[in-house]
């Protein structure tokens, strides 16, 4: 078969979409020998807006396909074409868009919220990366179950326990981070629930300072100065650090450098920083929703992103009980190695073959 897959999201600047398509296209070509791949992208690094995703996903992409005369198309991010006779994939990460629509423009939130739903009923297979999102699809959407496939996403390669001290020590340096931290990864944004966070750590410093910072590794969303704003009201301005969007390969300096792992999100499709974190061998606090409890198990502790009290409690808990992280650390190593890109892409390659 010809597979058509698109791959714009891994031009330029990735997100999360365009790790997910990277390590998917590449475990496939890999592990499959008998299908045709054709990656099809729009040739320009440019971060597509709604107008631009709108014309891409419906015109260009489609007709690229077709030219190739693909079997199968694989949309592994946005609206499926809802022209064309070949066989048609969609991959759908989340509803945040439909949840969490008010940090959208009219554009955005026409296409994300309505046209991006409707295509998807224009799919001959769903695969989706969480059973919390395929609830969510069958709830919300009222899509047809038979249709969709769970199918997990993993943290790179590149995500795995660090004990080169002295480079660790260099990219603490390059985000101006001194002694012992707390980490956060994710989008300043509300959904992340990064005012609640900044409501915990000062519990935490209030409560039994023991000297951690408390690290913010992200771009600016939406709603962003409310948290600066409750960071100075706090007097935290010396002890919360933010270190903006951080290059790809300082991540996994980041993450093994810290001591505990925090991630109170109010909704995820997956959660990919807390695999990332496990892989690393952080001991991770979650929020018990959504997703969450699928990829962290029961080797780390889930509290509802609500109780404040609780939060304080456990991350005080962890951070003074040496025996309690090494336990957290080995078990979330064995966690985050249930979940592979190569599983993922066999996965995958199923549901391709499917239609032979």
């Amino acid at each position: 078969m010809k597979i058509a897959i698109d791959t714009q999201t891994t031009l330029g600047r990735k997100s999360g979409f365009g790790f997910y398509v990277e390590n998917l296209v590449k475990n496939l070509e890999r592990i499959d020998k008998e299908n045709d791949y054709s990656l099809i992208n729009k040739g320009t690094e440019e971060d597509l807006n709604s107008p631009q995703r709108f014309w891409w996903d419906q015109a260009g992409f489609l007709k690229k396909a077709k030219k190739l005369k693909a079997d199968v198309l694989h949309q592994p991010c946005f609206s499926l074409p809802v022209f064309g006779k070949m066989k048609k994939i969609v991959t759908v990460h989340d509803l945040i868009p439909i949840r969490f629509p008010k940090n959208l423009n009219w554009p955005s939130r026409m296409f994300f919220t309505k046209w991006m739903p409707y295509t998807y009923k224009f799919a001959d297979r769903i695969i989706t990366i969480s059973e919390s999102t395929k609830k969510d699809l069958i709830d919300i959407l009222k899509l047809d179950s038979d249709k969709i496939k769970v199918i997990y996403e993993a943290a790179g390669d590149e995500y795995r326990v660090v004990e080169d001290f002295d480079r660790i020590k260099v990219v603490k340096d390059k985000y101006k981070i001194e002694g012992p931290y707390i980490l956060n990864v994710g989008t300043l944004e509300p959904r992340k629930n990064l005012e609640f966070l900044i409501k915990v750590f000062a519990g935490v410093v209030k409560d039994k300072d023991i000297g951690h910072k408390l690290v913010l590794v992200g771009k600016k969303g939406w709603g962003y100065e409310m948290m600066f704003d409750l960071i100075k009201k706090l007097d935290l301005e010396e002890r919360v650090i933010w270190t903006d969007y951080v290059e790809d390969g300082d991540l996994p300096y980041l993450y093994s450098g810290a001591d505990l792992f925090v991630f109170p999100s109010k909704y995820e499709g997956f959660g990919l920083p807390l695999l990332e974190a496990m892989s690393c061998g952080v001991p991770v606090i979650s929020s018990n929703t959504s997703s969450m409890p699928e990829v962290v198990g029961e080797v780390g502790i889930l509290i509802s992103p609500d109780h404040e009290n609780e939060w304080v409690e456990n991350i005080i808990k962890v951070l003074g009980n040496s025996e309690k992280q090494r336990e957290m650390k080995s078990q979330g190593l064995k966690r985050a190695g249930e979940f592979s890109w190569e599983k993922c892409a066999r996965e995958t390659l199923d549901v391709y073959n499917s239609f032979k």
